[in-house]
């Protein structure tokens, strides 16, 4: 039987008491309670961020795991192009660095006590020396950092000591590499070995130098300005609220902007984060507007604005410390490669000519490459531009550089990517989405799909081939909720608005003529909020979501009332294109006509959830132009008056000569409501959209 050592995850016989890699003393398996060769922040995608004590708690984990030269995860790394495994999947058979060079000196001593002679020039020996030095600060410099481990509880304060620490390992490592490469009188094979053992030694130093300034730099800025976001439940008004939010928000883009070491592997990620802690200049506008006119919708729609930001800040966290861990198993294979490497060297040194003739060293590695893949095994059309990438190519060499094409694509559903990258020895996430096939696409249906990778050398020989198994839903799917690619929360229902689409152009054209009925030819154009004489006066933005209820009512569209909920899993939804065509939708369906027709006039609208159930607001604005200006007042419109007899012609005429009246709101199918109306009817459970939104959060159609 065999167990892994709890510290660096090196096979172990089920009886050994220390582990022959690290040399570390097993004094409990994992199972019975040590360290976990499964745990840290890998398990974490799927949970709620923990408040930053716990971050910190889960970084220092990880950092242990760094100084035990351990992995978080079994490796599935494969070399690519190489009959070898790689380099965390090797047979671990050697033994601690003290101990090998304690073997090595003794065994000159006797060799040289018993007049023997040593098979190594003296330059060998002179580089040999270096490497052994090599060892022994490293050695020297972890057992430093295992001592602070235990000292500083301040994981930030103590990541700052550990950086100052591997700073100096790398002054050393650099000085013992320019010594080592000014040796002369050796073979090239030998001097090829050397340069490569300090390559991938310092390589991987800086890597850990990288990630813990990088969780050093990051869990100040959370401290320091995340975690101290300001909570609506803290402020008597929502002036005080937006006063205190606005500020905290400046605050926070400058804290983002000095941190300044984000690692090569996570700068798009880093990008990306940054996007999500702009949805906080969103919300402060929000916020800010629902002051100025006493706007309860703005109000709400800033909330869950917030509860969105939070769940997307999540996800990108996580996904940090996911590339944080990619970068860790690259560099404990560069550090394992070398310590192999440095044993090798002193095995060549003992060569003959005759074993030397020829001989190639196993583990100098220099542009090979090691790849694995992350997959999504599930895409939803609808969300297709919510998609950061379907596929996370992660990889690196173990020294020297290695030019590689990329290729992807999703039969039938997607065009071909191809995209050329030169590697070096940093570990490097590769993102890719192939642009969606144009024309008509067959995505009615859900259907079993696969991605097919290959990655091939400059040249065109090919480095490996993959295929992976994905399930391409209907383009009518939707989840209201999920936490996998694609960030799936209800806001992404603006997915399926289509303010630029055809059918609803040609909605449009047939308001215009209910709106020239309705007042006697007094208004013949689709205008939103420019200037008309109606505008002034509420009258023109009633006027405009009457048109367009009875260009659908007159069309033939008709309210579907089937069950509809907001808890729903694989909701399937028609675009608006659908309704018109098939003329029946559901509540959320006929809302999103009347929302896409609305917002492509460039008028205010939003989509208004209560338990069940999906109706439209569309906001009057007093004035036009550069005047022009929102009211936090709203026509409610119940897009289930598609069949209902009240919703005739009559109904619309007389309410709009009510409004020109100014003594009564408009009523049934299209009803006025004002600041204390939207106060009495949004309960906790009613979720509010605001359409606007879609451009801001990238929620746009997809075009097939």
């Amino acid at each position: 039987m065999s167990k892994k050592c709890i510290y660096c995850g090196a096979l172990l016989e089920d009886d050994d008491m220390f582990c022959d890699e690290c040399g570390k003393k097993q004094e409990k398996t994992a199972e019975s309670g040590g360290k976990e060769d499964s745990g840290g922040p890998g398990n974490e995608k799927k949970k709620k961020k923990p408040a930053l004590p716990v971050v910190i708690a889960v970084a220092a984990a990880l950092v242990c795991i760094f100084v035990a030269g351990g992995s978080l995860l079994s490796s599935k790394d494969k070399e690519a192009d190489s009959p070898r495994t790689s380099a965390q999947s090797e047979d671990r058979t050697s033994s601690s660095p003290k101990d090998s060079k304690k073997d090595r000196t003794e065994a000159r001593s006797e060799e040289k006590d018993s007049g023997g002679k040593s098979s190594s020039s003296t330059s060998e020996a002179e580089l040999l020396e270096y490497i052994d030095q090599a060892e022994e600060v490293y050695s020297d410099a972890y057992d430093k950092i295992h001592v602070l481990a235990d000292e500083e509880e301040d994981f930030v304060e103590r990541s700052r000591k550990q950086c100052e620490i591997v700073e100096t390992l790398l002054s050393d490592l650099s000085k013992l590499q320019q010594q080592a490469e000014s040796v002369s009188g050796i073979d090239a094979n030998l001097k090829t070995a050397g340069l490569e053992y300090f390559n991938m030694m310092s390589d991987s130093q800086n890597a850990v130098l990288e990630i813990w300034t990088f969780l050093a730099d990051y869990l100040d800025f959370c401290e320091a300005y995340l975690d101290n976001r300001p909570r609506a439940e803290d402020y008597t008004s929502t002036e005080e609220y937006y006063n205190a939010f606005y500020p905290w928000y400046q605050n926070v883009k400058e804290g983002y902007a000095a941190v300044d070491s984000c690692p090569p592997c996570l700068e798009i990620r880093w990008k990306q984060y940054e996007t999500i802690l702009d949805l906080n200049d969103s919300i402060s506008r929000k916020l800010y507007l629902s002051v100025q006119y006493d706007d309860p919708l703005r109000y709400q729609s800033a909330q869950n604005m917030i509860d969105r930001y939070d769940t997307v800040e999540m996800l990108r966290y996580s996904e940090f410390l996911d590339s944080l861990e990619g970068e860790q198993n690259h560099y404990l294979g560069q550090r394992s490669l070398s310590s192999k490497l440095a044993q090798e060297i002193h095995t060549y040194s003992e060569m003959d000519e005759k074993e030397r003739d020829g001989y190639e060293f196993e583990y100098v590695r220099t542009g090979k490459i090691s790849i694995n893949y992350d997959t999504v095994d599930t895409i939803y059309p609808s969300l297709y531009n919510s998609y950061d990438a379907f596929l996370v190519i992660k990889t690196g060499c173990a020294s020297g550089t290695r030019k590689i094409l990329v290729e992807a694509e999703i039969p039938g559903f997607t065009q071909n990517y191809k995209e050329t990258f030169t590697l070096d020895s940093a570990y490097t996430e590769i993102y890719v989405k192939p642009p969606a096939l144009t024309g008509d696409l067959n995505l009615s249906a859900a259907k079993d799909a696969q991605i097919n990778v290959t990655v091939s050398n400059s040249d065109g020989t090919l480095i490996e081939a993959k295929t992976f198994p994905v399930t391409i839903k209907s383009k009518y799917d939707f989840e209201w909720y999920s936490d996998e690619y694609g960030v799936a929360t209800k806001d992404n229902i603006l997915c399926f608005l289509t303010p630029e689409a055809p059918a609803i152009s040609e909605l449009k054209r047939l308001a215009i003529d209910h709106i020239s009925s309705i007042t006697n030819g007094q208004m013949e154009s689709f205008v939103g909020y420019q200037n008309t004489k109606w505008n002034n006066h509420y009258v023109g933005t009633y006027l405009q979501a009457a048109g367009i209820m009875r260009a659908l009512y007159e069309s033939g569209v008709r309210y579907n009332m089937d069950s509809f909920s907001l808890s729903g899993s694989n909701q399937h939804i028609l675009f608006p294109e659908e309704v018109l065509e098939q003329k029946s939708g559901l509540c959320i369906e006929t809302s999103l006509v009347v929302a896409s027709a609305l917002q492509s006039a460039g008028m205010h609208v939003f989509l208004i959830f209560p338990p069940g159930h999906a109706q439209v607001a569309v906001e009057v604005w007093n004035g036009s132009g550069d005047d022009a200006t929102g009211t936090g007042n709203y026509f409610l419109i119940e897009t289930t008056a598609l069949s209902e007899d009240s919703n005739n012609q009559s109904v619309f005429e007389e309410n709009a000569n009510a409004l020109l009246d100014y003594k009564n709101a408009g009523t049934g199918p299209i009803t006025y409501y004002n600041h204390d109306s939207w106060r009495k009817y949004l309960t906790d459970d009613t979720y509010v959209i605001d359409c606007g939104d879609s451009g801001t959060l990238g929620l746009t159609p997809f075009a097939n």
